[in-house]
C-alpha cells in the first residue's frame, strides 16, 4: 500500500458486441480504471486492451463503439493478464472495490470468464477483479434525486466533464466520466449547473409525455367496449381520482377478456405481497389461491360493469 490514505477506484470496461452470438458470449475489450484519493486527488490512470478467444475479429458495429482498431485488439494481452495487472494496483493503494454505472460490466466479465474456461485459460484475475465490481448507478440516481437512471455520458456532459482526448465509450474516459459524477456530487453544488437542470427537466418532460402517452392508450382499449348507460352516468359522477382508477380498472377488464374470449366468469384478485390486482378466468384460480388472497371477487362479463361500479 502505498500510504495510510483511503482510495477509491472508478473501472469502465468494453466487451464485444454488434452481433447476437456475443449477447451470452461477451469477452472484454478494454479496461480504464482511475484511482483517486478521498479528496478526488488521482493517484492513478490505467488503460489496456485485450484480445479476445472465442471471437477475436471485432464486429463493424463494435469498432464503430468504441474506436478500437482490429489491429491493437490482436495485438493485445489475453484479459486475465491485463486484469492481473489491475488487481496488482488494487493492492498497491488497497483498494477492494471498483465502482463501476451499471450492471453489465459484471454480466460481461463472467460471460468472459465462462468464455476462458471452455478454453482451459487461467481466468482468477477476472474472477477477482469481477467480485471487486460495485454497481453504484442507482446509490447516485438516489443522491441526485434524478427521475430516472441516465447514462454516463449525458450526465457526466451536464457536469462538465468533455474526454481530453477520444470520445465516450472508451474504457478509460467513461471511468473518468463517473468519476467526474462522483466528485460533483460530494464536492460541489452540482444541481444549479444549467447543463444539469436542463437534462433533468428534459427527462421529466420526457417520463411527463410517455405517462401522457401510456394513459391514453389505455382510456382507448378501456373505451373499446362501449359504455353502458348507468356506466356513463356513474363516471360523470366521479371525480378525477375516482375517474382515473375506473378507467385502468375497467382497461385491465377488457385485456382480460380479450385475452380470454371465451370465458363467461373472471376473478378480481389479490395477494397480500401484490402491487396490483389480477384479473383472471375464474377457472384458473386454485382453491389455494382464492384461500390465500386478501381480496376475491367473481364477476360475470355479461355485467362486468355493475362490478366495476361496485369496485370504484
Amino acid at each position: 500500500m502505498t500510504d495510510t490514505k483511503k482510495y477509491i477506484g472508478f473501472a469502465d470496461f468494453e466487451f464485444t458486441c454488434g452481433s447476437p452470438r456475443y449477447r451470452f458470449r461477451s469477452e472484454m475489450l478494454s479496461v480504464g480504471v482511475i484511482i483517486c484519493d478521498s479528496s478526488y486527488n488521482i493517484a492513478e490512470k490505467f488503460y489496456a486492451t485485450s484480445k479476445p478467444n472465442r471471437y477475436p475479429k471485432l464486429s463493424k458495429q463494435c469498432r464503430e463503439l468504441t474506436n478500437l482498431s482490429q489491429e491493437e485488439i490482436s495485438a493485445s494481452p489475453d484479459s486475465n493478464d491485463v486484469l492481473q495487472t489491475v488487481s496488482e494496483l488494487m493492492n498497491r493503494y488497497g483498494v477492494g472495490e471498483l465502482w463501476v454505472w451499471g450492471n453489465f460490466d459484471k454480466q460481461g466479465l463472467q460471460s468472459d470468464i465462462k468464455m476462458h474456461r471452455r478454453f482451459a485459460k487461467e481466468c482468477g484475475s477476472i474472477c477477482g477483479i469481477c467480485n471487486a465490481i460495485r454497481d453504484i448507478q442507482d446509490d447516485m440516481v438516489n443522491l441526485m434525486k434524478l427521475p430516472q437512471a441516465i447514462n454516463i455520458k449525458e450526465l457526466a456532459s451536464s457536469l462538465g466533464y468533455v474526454p481530453d482526448s477520444g470520445s465516450f465509450h472508451n474504457a478509460l474516459n467513461d471511468a473518468m466520466a463517473l468519476y467526474t459524477i462522483h466528485k460533483a456530487v460530494f464536492t460541489t453544488d452540482f444541481r444549479k449547473r444549467p447543463e444539469y437542470a436542463a437534462l433533468v427537466e428534459e427527462r421529466l418532460e420526457r417520463i411527463r409525455q410517455a405517462k401522457a402517452i401510456q394513459e391514453e392508450k389505455r382510456r382507448e382499449k378501456a373505451f373499446s367496449v362501449a359504455l353502458s348507460a348507468e356506466e356513463q352516468e356513474y363516471l360523470d359522477r366521479l371525480d378525477d381520482k375516482s375517474k382515473s382508477r375506473f378507467i385502468y380498472l375497467r382497461y385491465r377488464i377488457v385485456l382480460a377478456m380479450e385475452k380470454s374470449p371465451q370465458t363467461e366468469v373472471f376473478a378480481y384478485i389479490m395477494f397480500e405481497n401484490s402491487r396490483k390486482a389480477k384479473i383472471l378466468p375464474a377457472d384458473k384460480i386454485g382453491r389455494r389461491q382464492a384461500e390465500e388472497a386478501v381480496e376475491f371477487r367473481t364477476f360475470e362479463k355479461k355485467d362486468f360493469g355493475r362490478f366495476l361500479m361496485d369496485m370504484v
